[in-house]
């Protein structure tokens, strides 16, 4: 039921915007709108590997195809109102490696602090020197990086779900978590804003904008604009909210109107790589079996 309900939300905003897309491959170009789409697959799929490497961390082990399986498919469910449906879906999934839900939520909880944390800080470092207004509008969003780095600690959000557990009267999961993951998880983290900014990068400029100046504004503005949509939890993958944030920081280097366009690109290539990579998650994992490797033909 899960699957097809964000399927068809997915599908029809592709289908509702497919003329806006193609108008717009035609205004950048095809070879920079081919070049900006393979950047946001790697991007994306380094976000898978954040949320890899906190599974691992909390001491989850599954096959790699079945892991990409349940994060891509799970985080179609960003595309529908509230920012908890890839969490809770997460949580059912993750029974099938015998993870219980408080443990598949630690580490979905530590990858989306990690992703807000690092983007946060790129924005602050980056966006000063681009003269953008995305960091001026939110710069109350930098308050976050303080409460987000302490529950990054390897032993605060294991710490405190435990609390919240004997609250309301049940027993501590007792999840640990490595040290070694939370490096992994910020290197992981970083790479991953470093692609979907050269994403936006490549989009700029095609309509001109290039130089040291550009570049940190399309890594810093597309990192902060994420960090935004996931703080401002009701947003469906932070519809609006991340536009808003790429406009503001855009503007002063292509002009209001081309920076819209350039968020609208960015949304809907980002839409498509999500689909894509949702089908070719579940098609690879049914190709192979729950141990992750082809079945045998002699298999009963």
């Amino acid at each position: 039921m899960f699957v097809g309900v964000v399927l068809t939300v997915a599908g029809y905003l592709v289908v509702t915007n497919w003329s806006d897309l193609r108008a717009i491959t035609v205004e950048i170009g095809v070879p920079a709108a081919l070049a900006s789409a393979a950047l946001a697959l790697v991007g994306t799929v380094i976000i898978g590997q954040v949320w890899r490497v906190f599974l691992a961390g909390v001491g989850v082990r599954a096959p790699h195809s079945d892991v990409d399986e349940v994060f891509f498919v799970t985080q179609l469910g960003k595309y529908l109102p509230g920012s908890i449906w890839p969490v809770v879906a997460q949580m059912e999934a993750g029974r099938r490696w015998g993870a219980g839900r408080s443990t598949t939520l630690v580490a979905s909880g530590l990858m989306l602090a990690m992703l807000t944390a690092t983007g946060l800080a790129l924005g602050v470092v980056l966006l000063p020197w681009s003269g953008g207004a995305g960091l001026r509008q939110y710069w109350w969003t930098s308050l976050f990086l303080l409460p987000l780095g302490a529950a990054l600690h390897p032993k605060v959000l294991p710490w405190l779900l435990d609390r919240a557990l004997r609250l309301i009267g049940r027993e501590p999961a007792g999840v640990r978590l490595s040290g070694r993951a939370t490096w992994l998880g910020a290197a992981w983290s970083l790479a991953a804003w470093l692609t979907l900014g050269l994403h936006v990068y490549v989009l700029i400029a095609a309509l001109g904008a290039t130089g040291w100046k550009a570049l940190a504004a399309a890594v810093g503005g597309m990192a902060l604009a994420w960090a935004v949509g996931l703080i401002i939890i009701p947003a469906p993958a932070g519809a609006g909210v991340r536009d808003t944030v790429l406009v503001l920081t855009l503007s002063p280097l292509v002009g209001q109107t081309a920076a819209l366009t350039v968020a609208l690109a960015s949304r809907l290539i980002l839409l498509c790589v999500d689909l894509l990579l949702a089908g070719l998650s579940l098609l690879v994992a049914r190709r192979l079996g729950p141990d992750g490797r082809t079945p045998s033909s002699s298999t009963p």
